[in-house]
């Protein structure tokens, strides 16, 4: 068991890009062999078409992809009122379980720089405030809100806020684009993303992504 245990610890300090896209792929296809509600994906109201004005952005950093495994690190998201950005919410959380270094590589978020943060379970009813009870706006919301809804579970506190995943939307109205992860879709359409993979980055990115859609969306239906 000793020599496992020091195999495990030597494992977890490999630090390159070939080994974290190696485990993402093997945890991404381990959690998408589960049930669809057992990733999250039909426990919340999903709003179809980007009709919200007022909203919430989300993103999530977490210690791996399984929300009934890991962890929150870090939680970013910014409050729109009539499409505009009036508020913030960001903060790095303690997961209470290591982050592997290829997670901390791909994230730079670091064992050190979550130590003496505050618990999720401190954090997320402050979070559930600032929603206001507002539509949350994720990019690839299935992942996010597992987090969010298993989190919540935990804490003993109930989630009732519809869901608008930019994915989804982005697929149905950016025909013009090849590829839909956030990385591509901010060089694509110019939107100024100078920190991907932290939270309140990809946050503050993912809500002009969201409004460009939701202008196409409403030009089309003016028309």
């Amino acid at each position: 068991m000793d020599d496992y245990l020091k195999f495990l610890v030597k494992k977890s300090d490999i630090d390159n890009n070939e080994y974290f896209a190696y485990r993402q792929k093997e945890e991404r296809e381990m959690l998408y062999r589960r049930k669809p509600e057992k990733r999250g994906e039909e426990s919340y109201n999903k709003i179809e078409e980007p009709t919200a004005a007022d909203y919430v952005v989300l993103d999530f950093e977490t210690t791996g992809l399984d929300a009934n495994l890991n962890r929150i690190i870090e939680i970013g998201a910014v409050k729109a009122k009539n499409g505009v950005v009036t508020d913030k919410f960001t903060t790095l959380i303690d997961p209470e379980q290591h982050i592997p270094s290829y997670i901390s590589t791909k994230v730079h978020i670091t064992n050190i720089m979550v130590t003496g943060k505050p618990k999720i379970e401190e954090v997320l009813p402050k979070f559930m405030a600032f929603t206001e009870g507002l539509p949350i706006v994720a990019h690839n919301a299935p992942f996010d809100m597992s987090f969010l809804l298993a989190s919540a579970r935990r804490a003993g506190i109930e989630v009732n806020n519809s869901v608008i995943d930019t994915l989804i939307l982005s697929r149905r109205y950016n025909k013009e684009c090849d590829r839909h992860n956030l990385g591509y879709l901010t060089g694509f359409f110019g939107i100024e993303l100078k920190n991907a993979h932290r939270a309140y980055f990809d946050a503050a990115a993912t809500q002009q992504l969201y409004e460009i859609i939701r202008k196409k969306y409403n030009d089309q239906k003016d028309k």
